[in-house]
């Protein structure tokens, strides 16, 4: 486990909701896909990166935090190394990354995934840290 506290966590994810405009989903909403909830919202999923992924107001222990900005305008939350942060932000390559729900280990830099640079995920880990393998296009 990181030891980036719990407090650090929240304040980050606070700061860019805030920034951002964004409320938690609403009840009528619970359940829905990122693809049918309203724009301006975030909620939580245990399967980003799928289609159809279902999206909730309460996190759970390692369930990814899911902004919708605009109708096309996703963003994944999560955690990187600082070595793949650096690259997620400036790299003219195609790269493969783990993004990790919470801190984990070495991925303690708090980071937005936008969904129109990912071209491929794979599966959840379901352990070591709960990553998601995603693979995105060049910035």
């Amino acid at each position: 486990m990181s030891s980036t506290s719990t407090s650090a966590v929240s304040g980050e994810r606070e700061k860019l909701r805030a920034e951002r405009k964004l409320r938690v989903i609403d009840d009528k909403e619970q359940g829905e896909s990122i693809e049918q909830v309203s724009a301006g919202v975030y909620g939580f999923t245990g399967s980003p990166g799928t289609e159809g992924s279902p999206m909730f107001a309460r996190q759970i222990f390692q369930s990814f935090e899911v902004h919708k900005l605009g109708k096309d305008d996703v963003h994944l939350i999560g955690y990187m190394t600082a070595d793949e942060a650096r690259q997620f932000e400036s790299s003219a390559d195609m790269l493969e990354l783990k993004l990790y729900p919470e801190p984990h280990e070495d991925a303690t830099r708090f980071v937005s995934v936008p969904n129109a640079r990912v071209l491929k995920t794979k599966p959840v880990s379901r352990e070591h840290g709960n990553f998601l393998p995603i693979l995105l296009a060049p910035r």
